[in-house]
């Protein structure tokens, strides 16, 4: 189950069609394929050590907390809800300028970079340690970050590989609109999901 979760969680998170999604797909339509493919290998990669740094931090979150444990996972969920309404808020007042940015070389380290250093990612992974239970096997948690890694590159791929037909859905501002909405309301999902179980 837990596994299961961290697929859909990476499927969500990279669901967004925020400047990265949005440089992995220019990637993808400027210079073919196989370099958007790398590009959206880049952002899955950093989504992945950040899966298994949450993970990390989360295991020693729980081993110091102890039986606080319960408020660390209340105040785990609500990060997620609440980063859910800011995300679904600046959905309803989106920003003027939506185009897709200019696309720089070396694909994978490129967007590896950019996503690695958004401080939104982080503060998305440490909502989502408090999914994970204290006591998870070493040998599971690194299922887990495999599962999301793959949920986010299935996306990521799919920017990459979507051809002419996908850059016009993401040139549409009611396309994009749709699919960030869809995305905070997955991510809000997660967050009520952990809270509920955090208070059963």
């Amino acid at each position: 189950m837990l596994v299961l979760e961290a697929f859909l969680f990476g499927l969500t998170i990279a669901a967004a069609v925020g400047p990265i999604a949005l440089l992995v797909l220019n990637y993808g339509l400027r210079l073919g394929p196989w370099a958007g493919f790398r590009a959206g290998a880049g952002a899955a990669s950093a989504d992945f050590i950040y899966a298994v740094a949450a993970l990390a931090v989360g295991a020693a979150v729980a081993q110091t907390i102890g039986p606080y444990r319960r408020v660390f996972e209340i105040v785990a969920a609500l990060a997620l809800v609440v980063f859910a309404a800011w995300m679904a808020w600046g959905v309803l007042r989106p920003a003027p300028d939506s185009e897709a940015r200019p696309t720089a070389p070396r694909p994978y380290l490129t967007t590896l970079a950019l996503t690695v250093v958004n401080p939104l990612t982080i503060v998305l992974f440490l909502g989502f340690t408090g999914h994970i239970p204290p006591q998870t096997p070493p040998v599971e948690q690194a299922f887990v970050a495999v599962a999301l890694g793959l949920g986010s590159l299935i996306v990521q791929s799919a920017f990459a590989l979507g051809g002419a037909g996908l850059g016009r859905v993401l040139s549409d501002p009611r396309w994009i609109r749709r699919l960030n909405l869809s995305s905070a309301l997955g991510i809000a999902a997660f967050g009520a999901w952990g809270l509920l179980k955090a208070l059963a």
